[in-house]
């Protein structure tokens, strides 16, 4: 048997599933007379399958898989049991895990070759950042994943995760025993963050709590370089800060990309694959032009700008977040870098000025791509080459469908950040086709 989610409501249904969605579901199309296409986690290509149907959206039938029938040469077992929820292509070998990315970035930009995929070396133990939820099993309290497409049910996961390495697995467990030692239940708790560098081997965690006069505060943990109780707004599903009511040891990391030790915080952003992230920039900076001024957008703490810091004479640096900003900063001053300002604003709000005498604009968005008034500035200003980094292939696509009539992309490369799931990272190089008016 395959999968948890929830009961189904009807008769199971036998299908054969031919294709990917660039999302990573395996799709099949339903018997005439339906239109319908049926998508499933845990299915790959050419695969027949007995799967339950769920839910109905629109054209399209989600299911859960009951049993394969006929496997496919590619599959293999799962290594742990929640595999749906953190990395369902667990049971695809790592090779037919390439050729699928690959073909998804051919599907999303079919006029542009795609000039490479970098693979990892290591697709085990990857991720620097893990966010669990919490649930009680058998009575006692376990760190947890939400299932696939529920936002209720959870799966309990006793030994942590195969995405994270020992050390960050090691340090969530020991928070999780001395939480039960004190009596602690799920009810009080809502997520615990867990970071790990690779060049320094330390830990971070970050306990979320909804009760803003939790008391068990000092866990007294071995595992962990530093540790941080947060109370976050029950009314919010984000684990965002309201206010912090305890915080021991160190409350930062440290990653090393390309020659440069950079600092981040235990909520700000950074790449999540240590040993494939300096790839990525490696192939930004042999896209940048020697040239007077470059424009970072969405710069996080300066992972990639301060990399390209001898490719420019100036390089302004935005991000709306002011710790990252001061992390940026940081950075900046340990690097000796002069030429790389760092600014807070939001890239939306003062595009026309910030891009301005560009000659390369850098973008590195969140998953929802690129903001339509940074579209439109784009589309008006014209700077001559965008460098676009994205962590989400398919709304990559469509803003650079938006900005095609003045820009042709001339280059795409895939990097695989995320093994063992269907997510990928992306760089398109847009070169500018009409001048500004």
């Amino acid at each position: 048997m395959l999968g948890y989610l929830q009961s189904p409501m009807t008769e199971p249904l036998e299908l054969v599933f031919d294709r990917l969605t660039p999302q990573g579901l395996a799709a099949a199309d339903l018997p005439e007379p339906s239109s319908r296409t049926a998508l499933a986690w845990g299915v790959l290509p050419g695969e027949r399958a007995r799967v339950f149907p769920l839910r109905r959206q629109k054209g399209t039938l989600f299911c859960r898989v009951d049993r394969i029938l006929d496997p496919s040469p590619d599959r293999v077992p799962p290594r742990e049991p929640h595999y749906l929820s953190c990395s369902p292509w667990q049971v695809m070998n790592y090779p037919a895990q390439v050729r699928a990315k690959r073909a998804i970035l051919e599907q999303l930009f079919p006029e542009v070759p795609l000039a490479k995929f970098l693979e990892a070396e290591t697709v085990w133990g990857y991720r620097n950042k893990l966010e669990f939820s919490f649930t009680e099993d058998e009575g006692r309290l376990r760190l947890a994943f939400h299932e696939r497409g529920s936002a209720l049910r959870k799966v309990p996961l006793p030994e942590g995760c195969r995405l994270a390495c020992e050390a960050m697995n090691a340090a969530a467990l020991e928070v999780v025993e001395r939480l039960a030692e004190r009596g602690i239940g799920a009810v009080a708790l809502k997520t615990l963050v867990v970071r790990g560098s690779t060049a320094t081997g330390e830990v971070i965690a970050g306990l979320y709590v909804m009760d803003e006069h939790f008391a068990a505060c000092d866990l007294a943990l071995e595992r962990s370089a530093g540790f941080s109780v947060i109370y976050s707004d029950p009314l919010s599903p984000a684990s965002v800060a309201t206010k912090v009511l305890f915080q021991r040891g160190a409350q930062q990391l440290t990653e090393r990309v390309l020659g440069l030790d950079l600092a981040f915080p235990l909520e700000g952003f950074f790449q999540n694959h240590a040993e494939v992230f300096p790839l990525a920039v490696e192939e930004i900076r042999c896209h940048t032009p020697q040239c007077g001024r470059l424009v970072e957008l969405y710069s996080g703490v300066g992972s990639i700008g301060l990399a390209l810091a001898d490719r420019a004479r100036e390089i302004l640096a935005i991000e709306s977040s002011e710790t990252a900003v001061a992390f940026a900063e940081e950075n900046r001053r340990r690097a000796g870098v002069e030429n790389y300002h760092p600014k807070v604003a939001r890239a939306e709000s003062c595009a026309e000025e910030l891009l301005a005498g560009a000659d390369v604009v850098v973008v590195d968005p969140p998953r929802a791509g690129l903001h339509p008034k940074l579209v439109a500035a784009l589309g008006r200003i014209r700077p001559p080459r965008i460098l676009y980094l994205s962590c989400n292939p398919a709304n990559q696509a469509h803003d650079v469908a938006l900005l095609r009539p003045v820009y042709r992309p001339v280059s795409l490369t895939g990097f695989d950040f995320y093994p063992q799931t269907p997510h990928l990272e992306s760089l398109v190089v847009l070169d500018r086709t009409e001048p500004p008016t």
